[in-house]
C-alpha cells in the first residue's frame, strides 16, 4: 500500500511539473507577444551533462538537390524534408531578421538565416492553414548557432492554436562552432495539442541581451518507429556509489542501464572497479567510453582528440567491454565540429547534454541529448513527454546517495516513476545497444 501511494504521489509531481513548465514556455514563440518570458538558463554539474532543464509542409522538398561545392557537412537521408528553404516565400518574421543565407548552408543552396544584432529574441514562423499532420511523425533539423553562445534552439508547435501546443528546446555548447543535426524532442507542453492538425511552427532563439545570429537548414519529419516511448538510464564519471547504489536498485527492479567508464579513474578510491563492470555488463548494462582526461575534447587539437577517443575505445575493448564500446559519452558534454566528426568514425552513438528527449532511434546520433538525473521535477517531466509522444529520454546520473548529487530517494522517485508508465505499456526501459538494434532492424 505504501508503495502505490508513493507512486500515486510521485505522479502527481511529475504531472505538476509538466503543466508549470509549459506555463513557463507560453511565451516562448510569441516573441512579439506582451507578455514574453525568458528561458532557463543551463548550470553544469555532471560530466556528461551540464545542468539544467529547458523550452518552432509540405516545404519546397528537394531531395536530390545537391550541395554547394564549398559544402563538406554530411547529412543524414532518413525521412522526407518538410522544407529545404530554398524558397522562404511563405516564412514570417517573428522578430529580429531572416534573410537568405548562400555562403553557409548545411544542403542544397541556401539555408537562413536569423538574426537580432540588439538581442532578446529573434525567430521566424510558417503556417500551415490546411493543417499538417504530425501524429506518426517526429522532426530534426540542422542547426549552426553563432550567437548566443551557448544557446537554446527552439521549435514551438501550435496544434491548433497558442493555447493548445508543444514546444522543443535544444542545448547547444559554446565550444559547438559548426552545423550540426538535432532531434527537436518535446520538452513541453500546454492544453491539449492535436498533432492531428498543426497550424503554425515557429523556430525561436532568445537571449538575456546577447546578439542572436544562428542558422537553420534541412527540417526533416522522421516516421515514429515505435508504438512506445524509450529511457536509457546513464551513469558517468564512474564513481563507486553507481555500482553500491544504483546498480543494486536497478537489480532489484531488473532495470538495465549504461555506465560511462573513465580508465584513469577506474579501479582508484571512490571510484568503480573493472570488476564491478564486468558484473554490471553481465545484468544487461552497456559499459561505454568516456576519454575523461581532466582537458574538455574542444580544446585539444584534433590529433590531440583522436588519441583521446581512440585510446578510451582501445581500453574498453582489451578489458572486454565491446558492446559498450561502440558508444561514447562526451565528457563535461562539451564537444566541437572536430569531436563530433571523430564520434561518427569511431563509435555508433555520441551522448551529450542537450536538455531534452531524442527521436526513437535518434538521428543526430553524433550528441545524443541527454538531461540531468539531479533535476527531479526536468528530469520527470522528460521522461513523461517520452512516454506520451513516443520519443527517448537519456537521464543521467553522476554521484548518487546521501548528501551527494542526486540523493538515493531523489533517485527511486525516478524509478517509481518509470515503472508506473512501464505498467501501462507506455515506456521501455533502454540501453544504447537496444537503440541501436531498433535502428539497424
Amino acid at each position: 500500500m505504501t508503495g502505490q501511494m508513493k507512486r500515486n504521489t510521485n505522479r502527481r509531481m511529475f504531472l505538476t511539473a509538466t503543466a508549470s513548465s509549459a506555463a513557463m514556455f507560453a511565451g516562448c514563440g510569441a516573441l512579439g507577444d506582451t507578455d514574453p518570458q525568458n528561458t532557463e538558463t543551463p548550470a553544469g554539474n555532471e560530466t556528461a551533462t551540464p545542468t539544467a532543464t529547458p523550452e518552432t509542409e509540405t516545404g519546397t522538398g528537394t531531395p536530390e538537390e545537391t550541395g554547394t561545392p564549398s559544402q563538406q557537412f554530411d547529412y543524414t537521408n532518413r525521412g522526407e524534408v518538410l522544407d529545404d528553404f530554398e524558397n522562404l516565400e511563405y516564412w514570417g518574421t517573428i522578430q529580429g531578421d531572416v534573410s537568405a543565407e548562400t555562403e553557409d548552408v548545411f544542403r542544397g543552396s541556401q539555408s537562413v538565416r536569423i538574426q537580432n544584432p540588439a538581442g532578446g529574441g529573434a525567430g521566424m514562423y510558417k503556417a500551415y492553414p490546411d493543417g499538417l499532420d504530425l501524429t506518426k511523425n517526429n522532426l530534426s533539423i540542422a542547426v549552426k548557432m553563432e550567437k548566443p553562445s551557448p544557446g537554446k534552439l527552439a521549435m514551438e508547435v501550435i496544434a491548433p492554436a497558442r493555447s493548445d501546443h508543444l514546444v522543443c528546446r535544444r542545448y547547444i555548447p559554446d565550444a559547438m562552432d559548426g552545423w550540426m543535426r538535432v532531434d527537436l524532442g518535446y520538452t513541453g507542453l500546454r492544453g491539449d495539442p492535436m498533432l492531428e492538425n498543426v497550424q503554425e511552427l515557429r523556430i525561436v532563439v532568445l537571449s538575456d541581451g546577447e546578439p542572436i545570429n544562428f542558422v537553420v537548414d534541412d527540417l526533416r519529419k522522421h516516421p515514429k518507429q515505435t508504438d512506445k516511448g524509450r529511457v536509457v538510464l546513464s551513469f558517468s564519471d564512474s564513481h563507486a556509489s553507481q555500482y553500491d547504489v544504483a546498480f543494486q536498485e536497478l537489480k532489484k527492479r531488473d532495470i538495465p542501464a549504461m555506465v560511462a567508464a573513465v580508465p584513469d579513474q577506474i579501479n582508484s578510491d571512490g571510484a568503480l572497479t573493472t570488476g564491478q563492470l564486468r558484473e554490471m555488463q553481465t545484468a544487461g548494462w552497456d559499459v561505454v567510453s568516456s576519454p575523461h582526461v581532466g582537458t574538455p575534447l574542444p580544446e585539444m587539437s584534433e590529433d590531440e582528440q583522436r588519441r583521446t577517443i581512440k585510446q578510451t575505445k582501445e581500453y574498453l575493448r582489451l578489458k572486454g567491454f565491446r558492446k559498450g564500446m561502440q558508444f561514447v559519452a562526451l565528457p563535461y558534454g562539451q564537444y566541437n565540429s572536430t569531436t563530433l566528426d571523430l564520434v561518427d568514425e569511431f563509435h555508433e552513438y555520441g551522448f551529450a547534454y542537450g536538455a531534452g528527449p531524442n527521436i526513437v532511434p535518434p538521428v543526430g546520433k553524433e550528441a545524443v541529448s541527454t538531461v540531468s538525473g539531479a533535476d527531479l521535477n526536468g528530469a520527470a517531466r522528460m521522461i513523461n513527454l517520452a512516454a506520451k509522444y513516443n520519443q527517448l529520454t537519456v537521464v543521467n546520473f553522476a554521484d548518487i546517495g546521501k548528501e551527494q548529487d542526486v540523493d538515493t530517494e531523489h533517485f527511486n522517485h525516478l524509478l517509481d516513476i518509470i515503472e508506473d508508465w512501464q505498467r501501462q505499456d507506455k515506456l521501455e526501459v533502454a540501453t544504447p545497444s537496444d537503440i541501436l538494434k531498433l535502428e539497424q532492424s
